[in-house]
């Protein structure tokens, strides 16, 4: 899953959207369904955090409004619909 979220374009130079259902931090569920990996905060922009994986955090964009967010990799629940297992 994780290296389907990091594919930046598909074949074709489409960007690689997909739908997501997580947890907020406020205990509600959230829910996403056209988004794609972040390319607002590359290196050397402000607000880039180079280690992502450590902070278990994912910088995401939401494609509906070209708005950057973040979700902790612990609360997602779905992917395209497939559920997300966290025990390995």
């Amino acid at each position: 899953m994780f290296a389907e979220i990091h594919q930046d374009i598909r074949e074709g130079g489409q960007v690689h959207e997909f739908a997501i259902t997580y947890v907020k931090k406020d205990g509600t569920l959230g829910e996403k369904q056209r988004c794609s990996k972040s390319i607002s905060r590359l290196p050397q922009q402000r607000g880039y955090r180079g280690n992502v994986s450590a902070n278990h955090v994912l910088l995401l964009t939401n494609r509906e409004n070209d708005k950057p967010f973040e979700v902790l990799i612990d609360l997602l629940l779905t992917y395209n619909g497939r559920r997300i297992n966290h025990q390995h």
